[in-house]
């Protein structure tokens, strides 16, 4: 029998989940500084471009259905494969500014991918205000997860204007798709799977009920608690077919000022920045709940070997801590619960979404399509997604032109209004909010409020002392009941007595001492 390639179980969600008004590809804005390379044009662009993809077999798969949606697609290759397909040119409208940019990117996602052929394009995009160009890279997110983007980003650039191209790794060149199925392989997978999905859906129900119970009887330490509120916002309503997309850069070095100053993590200032941006952005609407909003968080499952182009991700919920007044008790609450959460994730566990993965696409996508807005935010178990990952920390260049900021646009799903995905390249943090024109009004407030919450962490950072370091090493007992008290939605602060003290108590407190 041939060798077939299946998609995984994992990839389900974004096969069986794309609707009417869903989409499951993700997008990357590159804005292109071609000032150094006279003879950048859409041609040599496209001829570097196709130089370097060649090397990734990949790109040149496409998915072969399975009759009905009974089981999951096959990668297979496109025999009638065409690069004419997958590059295309367009000029922003004037006056070309990052208004009219960001407008011309959400058109061009606002657009279901082309099953037939490998699900990805490339955008040439001229008439950029400043004399710039842009690219704009679409790809389905059954392809690769945002970690496998950024390698894949690392295989269509270089290090040099007119450097050769890297070796790639193995791993990807040797990739090869499967044979293409006959209609009674695809039959007897699909049966066989059908078969086999009582008992599995049977084990993970009881594996689920099992961890339910010690719970109650108080027996497993590491069972997850239970999860905490979820409050309704105007950005948690019915999706509909359009997307809008903002975008924005921060200085990556602010971030780490912050960072150092405050005892936490990169990705902790990200979601106390996006967190201050839409408390701010909520009060001006006069909708902020009593509740804090929280995120959910894409975690990475890949070693620092691992280069392939696939999806390795899963996903957790964090406050963010939206009910505290105070910045940086608010940075303190969502450091303390990122500990906890990160490790629970990665640890696994059987959940609803895993339970939903072991259905057919048919199943999949029926539950998706009837799934009320209200029941989505609550199964996801946050308000938006917010994710970040890494990429080059030195300039790239792509067909001689230097790369100045990398933008994402990601998915939004139903009850999930506003999407924010960071990538850090080059010394700044480039974001991308993908949202449903409809639920989020004057998207740039949100974008430009990311900015002016680095500024305000800035001023803090600048008056804090040792002191006001969040205190990395404490015991876990501790850790626990500050964290139960940081999440209750009852509450607006943090105890008093774990509150961090404001710069210039801090400052006071030290005098004294002295």
């Amino acid at each position: 029998m041939a060798n077939l390639r299946q998609l995984s179980k994992e990839e389900v969600l974004f096969i069986a989940g794309e609707t009417h008004n869903s989409y499951q590809h993700t997008a990357g804005l590159a804005i292109l500084d071609a000032s150094a390379a006279p003879n950048f044009s859409f041609e040599s662009f496209r001829e570097r471009i196709i130089q370097r993809i060649e090397q990734v077999p990949q790109f040149r798969w496409k998915l072969q259905e399975v009759p009905m949606s009974l089981d999951l697609p096959y990668w297979v290759e496109d025999e009638n494969f065409d690069y004419k397909h997958h590059f295309k040119r367009i000029a922003v409208p004037s006056p070309g500014d990052r208004v009219a940019l960001a407008e011309l990117v959400a058109h061009l996602y606002n657009k279901h991918m082309d099953r037939s052929k490998p699900l990805w394009e490339v955008w040439f995009i001229e008439g950029l205000a400043d004399g710039k160009f842009a690219m704009l890279q679409k790809s389905h997110h059954c392809m690769m997860d945002g970690e496998g983007a950024s390698q894949l980003s690392q295989v269509l650039s270089d290090l040099e204007p007119d450097a050769e191209p890297r070796p790639v790794d193995e791993s990807i060149t040797s990739a090869r798709p499967g044979a293409v199925p006959s209609l009674w392989q695809m039959s007897a997978n699909a049966t066989l799977h059908l078969w086999s999905l009582p008992v599995e859906v049977s084990r993970s129900m009881a594996s689920v009920l099992r961890t339910r119970f010690l719970k109650q009887l108080g027996r497993d330490k590491n069972v997850t608690p239970e999860k905490p509120e979820v409050p309704a916002t105007p950005l948690n309503g019915e999706v509909g077919r359009e997307r809008g997309f903002v975008f924005g850069s921060v200085s990556l070095a602010d971030i780490k000022t912050v960072k150092d100053a405050f005892g936490a993590s990169v990705n902790d200032v990200v979601l106390a920045l996006v967190g201050s941006s839409l408390r701010n952005y909520l009060l001006a609407l006069g909708e902020l709940p009593e509740a804090p909003l929280r995120s959910i968080m894409i975690v990475s499952l890949r070693t620092e070997e691992d280069d392939s182009f696939s999806n390795k991700v899963t996903s957790t919920s964090v406050s963010l801590a939206t009910d505290v007044d105070d910045p940086v008790a608010r940075l303190q609450a969502i450091h303390e619960e990122t500990l906890q959460v990160k490790q629970r994730a990665r640890q696994g566990g059987v959940g609803i979404i895993e339970i939903i993965q072991l259905m057919p696409p048919l199943l999949v996508n029926a539950l998706v399509s009837a799934t009320p807005a209200e029941m989505g935010r609550k199964m996801a178990g946050g308000n938006l997604v917010v994710s970040n990952v890494r990429s080059s920390p030195v300039p790239i260049y792509m067909a001689g032109a230097r790369l100045e900021a990398v933008h994402p646009m990601s998915i939004i799903s139903q009850g999930l209004g506003i999407n924010l995905t960071c990538v850090s390249y080059a010394g700044k943090v480039g974001f991308g909010v993908t949202i449903d024109p409809d639920l989020v009004p004057h998207p740039w407030d949100i974008a430009d409020g990311i900015a002016a919450a680095l500024q305000e962490y800035l001023a803090l950072a600048g008056k804090a002392t040792e002191r006001g370091k969040i205190a990395a090493k404490k015991k876990p007992a501790r850790k626990k009941a500050r964290l139960k008290k940081t999440v209750s939605s009852k509450k607006k602060t943090v105890s008093p007595k774990k509150k961090a003290i404001s710069p210039k108590k801090k400052a006071v407190s030290s005098k004294r001492k002295t």
